[in-house]
């Protein structure tokens, strides 16, 4: 009996627990008044690379001011192309700044935190940070473990009575 006791709990506990999505990354980039928002793999596999100088990545769903996004092809440029990145399909924003990315353009992994870009003068901000995953709240957990517990005390009942 404790080990049904001991496989329900566990099974509970893996239920219950939070899916993390650790490979996916949230930019954010503002600047001038505005906000754009995407979200990428921690380590994309280009749509085009052309190495020692960026890699693209195409149709990228781009929020700008938490309005409906609109998609964007987007280049990575490393530290010899003056590092940063632009937005091609919104009205081509060119940021330079630091490679913001580890490896080589056929296979680069982002780096995490937070960045100065500029835009000619123009400074702008970039954070990537990994995406937020929802958390249980702690009276969730409570109930799906008072219900395990009672099926088990239930279970634990039939048996002793037959």
């Amino acid at each position: 009996m404790r080990a049904v006791y001991q496989a329900l709990v566990l099974a509970l506990a893996v239920v219950a627990a939070p899916i993390a999505k650790a490979d996916t990354l949230d930019f954010t980039i503002t600047g001038q008044g505005s906000t754009y928002t995407f979200s990428l793999d921690s380590s994309p596999t280009p749509d085009l690379d052309v190495s020692g100088v960026f890699f693209r990545l195409d149709n990228v769903l781009v929020n700008v001011d938490d309005m409906f996004g609109q998609t964007s092809n987007i280049n990575f440029f490393n530290s010899f192309a003056a590092g940063g990145l632009s937005l091609v399909d919104l009205g081509n924003l060119a940021l330079s700044g630091p490679q913001l990315y580890t490896g080589t353009e056929a296979s680069p992994t982002f780096l995490t935190g937070q960045f100065n870009l500029t835009s000619g003068i123009d400074p702008y901000i970039l954070t990537i940070v990994p995406e937020s995953s929802p958390v249980p709240e702690p009276s969730t957990l409570l109930l799906l473990s008072t219900g395990a517990l009672a099926a088990v005390g239930s279970f634990k009942r039939r048996r002793s009575n037959a």
